[in-house]
Parts: C-alpha cells; structure tokens; sequence
C-alpha cells in the first residue's frame, strides 16, 4: 500500500484535512493546483495511491490492470478513517470518476464526512464529443467482443485552453501519461467505473453531508444532466452546483482552474465552520 503525500507544514494551524481522487488510470497531477492552493490555505492533502484504479508509473502504459470498484471505495474509506483520527474535520474531493469513487465513499461513510467537493460529475457519459455509438459500450465491456479493446484519449483531452492542450498532446506521446490521464484505458478499469457509476446513482439518497458540485457548461464528455441527477438523487443532502463557462471536462487544469480551487476552498471553510449551505442552490461563474 502506498503512503499518502503529506502536506507541507501549513503557516498557520491546520484548517482539516482533503482526500482528493484523480479520475480512472490518472494521478494526482490532474489536481495539482488545487492541492497547492489547499496547502497555502492551512488544509492537509491526502492524495493515496488506490491499486487497480490509479495509474501504476511501475508498470507502465501498458501494464496497468484494474481491480474490483468495492476495493476502491474500501482503500478510500480506509485513508478516510486515518484521517479522521488526526483531523476534526475531513473532506473528499473527486474529478470525473474520482466524483463518483467521492460519492460512493460518503455514501458508505455517512455523517462521518464533513463534505464532498464533485468535479465533472461523471455518472452518465453524455457530453458533445461522446460518440453516438456510445450504446455499443455494453458489448465491449461485457462481453467477449471488447477483450482487447482499448478507450484511446483524443483531442481535446478535456482541456478548452490550447497551451495546456498542446502540452498535453505532447505529454502523451513522450510518456503515455499526463496531466489530463493516461493515454488508453483498458476493458477491465471500464467495466468496474461502469460498475461503479450504477451502484452510485443508486445510493445516492445515503449521501448525508453537503455537497459542493463544480461542472462546465462545455464539458465535451459529461453534460450538465449529471447535475441533474445529483439533484434529484442527493435527497439528504444540501447541494450547492457552480456552473463554470470558460472550461471543458478538466476543470482542475484548465481555464477556470482558479475558480475551482477558490470555490473549494470557501466551500471546505464553511463546512469547517458550520456554514455549509442548508439547502440546494446553484450559481455560474464566468472566471477564466
């Protein structure tokens, strides 16, 4: 089991801690500005290595193999509750499936968890650039057909800005990994998101602390439904959703990266503080 990065020693007392989760077969790169701007804020950062769902810089592009989605949401459950004997006050924060693997984790936790930060909620697979043979997604994930099959990234890799899109293009030809996940993701880590996003979307009414949900009006692989879903299914939550204008699906690293991490971090405060909104809300952003 790998140790979580710890945090650099704060300039002020410790505000609580943050689990965050990359997305599926990714790193914690993909949330690098927002744990530093969490660190200069006094929060502790958490980002575990969760074996079969991140990406394994041992075993390469082509080696990485997944493991069933329960023991994900064990091993986050697991860093939660060391967490918990440090911290007073404990957050998880997820981008595309980290959303998911977020949820499901505070659904099993219950009030335990202070809140959930959800970026680029990803529980249904609907967004512009989403081929239309999406549908066919079954056959290769269930079925013999999809054995050697392979999800490829392609332009524009979730990112709206053209510097950090270039960037990333040439990072995954050097490396086969970047900031915006890996280059290919196997059959084996598809079927257990898929598994995963079905038992999220049915135990969301077990949510029982506030919900912050941070999505992009553009995002070419998620659409705003998602939002909706969290709507209607966090029935025991309060729910407050920022709709960022100036972004693709990787919010974390692309042109509204500041606002995701100044709404976070407000968001982590007033929780910490007993303000966390007491009902559903929603707002739009336009920074950039």
């Amino acid at each position: 089991m790998t140790a979580s990065v710890p945090s650099a020693t704060p300039s002020r007392a410790c505000a609580g801690a943050v689990l965050l989760l990359p997305g599926l077969c990714s790193t914690p790169d993909e949330l690098l500005h927002l744990q530093s701007s969490l660190r200069r804020s006094g929060w502790h950062v958490s980002t575990p290595h969760i074996a079969g769902y991140c990406f394994d810089t041992e075993a390469g592009a082509e080696g990485q193999r997944s493991s069933g989605f329960g023991d994900w949401v064990e091993r986050v459950c697991a860093e939660f509750r060391q967490l918990r004997m440090q911290h007073e006050t404990v957050l998880l924060a997820g981008i595309s499936a980290g959303a998911a693997l977020a949820l499901a984790a505070v659904a099993r936790l219950g009030e335990a968890a202070a809140g959930v930060v959800l970026m680029s909620t990803t529980l249904r697979m609907d967004g512009w650039s989403v081929r239309r043979s999406r549908w066919l997604l079954p056959l290769a994930l269930y079925t013999p057909v999809g054995r050697l099959w392979r999800y490829r990234e392609r332009a524009p890799y979730g990112v709206k800005n053209l510097r950090v899109r270039e960037w990333i293009e040439q990072e995954l030809k050097d490396r086969r990994i970047s900031r915006a996940g890996c280059a290919a993701i196997g059959v084996g880590h598809l079927r257990e998101y898929d598994r995963l996003r079905r038992a999220v979307r049915r135990s969301l009414a077990a949510v029982r602390c506030p919900v912050l949900a941070l999505h992009a009006r553009e995002d070419e692989v998620a659409s705003l439904s998602n939002i909706d879903l969290l709507a209607r299914g966090l029935t025991h939550a309060p729910l407050h959703t920022v709709v960022l204008e100036n972004s693709y699906h990787m919010i974390s690293i692309d042109n509204d990266r500041r606002q995701v991490a100044e709404e976070t971090i407000g968001f982590a405060r007033a929780v910490a503080q007993g303000r966390a909104p007491a009902c559903a809300s929603s707002s739009t952003s336009t920074e950039s």
